[in-house]
């Protein structure tokens, strides 16, 4: 079984994850940033990581395209975001929103913690997160995660771990492990 990892990352935060989770599969990760053509040709898994924005997840098009051309392909999403991951029901509105249904009813997803660095963002995400500022300043005296959020992203943060991929990816990488090392033998 040939296995790839495909990424979208702004800030590093997805890559490190990305290259992360190639070095447990042993495959190789490639950035649609450097690649944005990547043909998965060739590929039984293709795992996408992308981040999470106000404007959707990054990689997305991309992932549209590739399932379009590649139907017996199987395509694994994971999302990066600054949201925690305790938040579940936030980030499985953005996932759903993201991946809707039935259309990505196929597709696995999971969503590992990122991080935010405000000096790695480009200028128009500077102006965006401004504003995200300045909204999460009125809603922060009423709304505890709005006053959580406004504190780490201000402060920028890196919750990336290593750790996190077994446990958030719950049963896909070990089953792509699994079909790999089977596959290996035969």
């Amino acid at each position: 079984m040939s296995t790839v990892v495909v990424y979208s990352s702004q800030t590093g935060f997805t890559k490190r994850y990305a290259e992360w989770l190639a070095e447990e599969l042993g495959c190789q990760a490639v950035s649609l940033g450097d690649e944005p053509r990547f043909d998965a040709s060739g590929f039984d898994v293709v795992v996408l990581g992308g981040w999470l924005h106000a404007g959707g997840l990054a990689g997305k098009k991309w992932l549209a395209r590739a399932r379009e051309k590649h139907l017996q392909t199987r395509f694994v999403v994971f999302a990066v975001g600054a949201t925690p991951v305790e938040w579940t029901d936030m980030v499985e509105e953005a996932l759903a929103k993201e991946l809707p249904s039935p259309e990505f009813d196929d597709v696995e997803r999971f969503y590992l913690r990122g991080g935010f660095a405000y000096e790695r963002l480009g200028l128009p995400d500077k102006l965006a997160m401004k504003l995200f500022f300045k909204m999460q300043e009125k809603n922060a005296a009423a709304d505890p995660r709005a006053a959580e959020m406004l504190e780490g992203m201000r402060g920028g943060f890196d919750g990336t771990d290593r750790a996190a991929i077994a446990l958030r990816l719950n049963g896909a990488v070990s089953s792509l492990e699994l079909e790999g090392k089977s596959d290996a033998g035969t």
